[in-house]
């Protein structure tokens, strides 16, 4: 308790006020936060404008900056908030990323957001519990979209020949230079690919790689080219994160040299 020393004697600061000014010092006490919404969406989730924004509405790609306030829908406990937060749409629970791509910057919206498209049964931590309704007003400050990602044309995206191997190939360009062997080193430009998108997934240039270091199916595929030779390749299904996905490689092939003799 804060107190005051005064002639000697400790006395409450609350009891040198008048009662009235005691009284008036006292919060009033705050309205309760509203858990519901108006507007019905998809899958259960629900939205109220609280105030509309103007312009164009991000995408699941675009980086927003949000003003924002967690609740349980059961209690309407605050379990987080943030000012100014930043962060891509699309690396949030499903509910929260559905809710921003409807608003527009300036706007504030109340989400009604059902379990399964939150926590779900898990849960996150201490503060929600399994099964959790979530409700949240949001304020959409701004957002910024990337620009698209660089693709491969959709020509050079698929392999028209195999070999014996089960290697797909495309022949785009065909060097006139000499044809690569396995005492060599091949001087080369390289992107990989989504095979069904054309995104481009890594992107190298001026690589030098050992022919008979290279894998199998890369090797095979090098001993192909001739330098300045284009060919697309495509990989066998490859198994990323649980799920297989077609991976497929272009190589612009610019030179080819013998490889250095190691002495023992």
């Amino acid at each position: 308790m804060i107190t005051l020393r005064q002639f000697g004697v400790v006395a409450s600061a609350a009891a040198l006020l008048q009662p009235s000014a005691v009284l008036s010092a006292n919060p009033k006490a705050l309205p309760k936060p509203v858990l519901t919404c108006k507007i019905k969406g998809t899958d259960d989730f629900s939205y109220s404008v609280i105030k509309a924004g103007k312009g164009d509405k991000p995408g699941a790609d675009a980086k927003v900056e949000v003003n924002y306030t967690g609740r349980l829908k059961a209690d309407g406990k605050e379990f987080d908030s943030g000012q100014a937060a930043k962060f891509r749409v699309g690396r949030v629970i499903a509910g929260f990323a559905q809710g921003l791509q409807l608003m527009q910057p300036g706007g504030k919206y109340r989400l009604c957001i059902p379990a399964a498209l939150g926590y779900g049964a898990e849960g996150a931590g201490n503060d929600i519990p399994a099964n959790a309704d979530l409700v949240f007003e949001v304020e959409l400050l701004s957002f910024t979209t990337p620009p698209p990602k660089p693709v491969v044309p959709d020509a050079d995206r698929t392999c028209v020949l195999t070999t014996a191997s089960g290697l797909g190939f495309r022949q785009i360009a065909m060097g006139s230079g000499r044809v690569a062997t396995d005492a060599d080193v091949a001087l080369i430009d390289y992107v990989t690919f989504d095979a069904r998108t054309g995104q481009i997934l890594d992107k190298r240039e001026w690589e030098k790689i050992p022919v008979s270091k290279a894998t199998a199916v890369f090797s095979e595929a090098l001993k192909m080219m001739s330098a300045g030779s284009i060919f697309t390749f495509c990989l066998p299904k490859m198994d990323i994160e649980g799920a297989e996905t077609d991976i497929n490689i272009r190589v612009d092939f610019l030179d080819v040299r013998a490889a250095p003799v190691i002495e023992d």
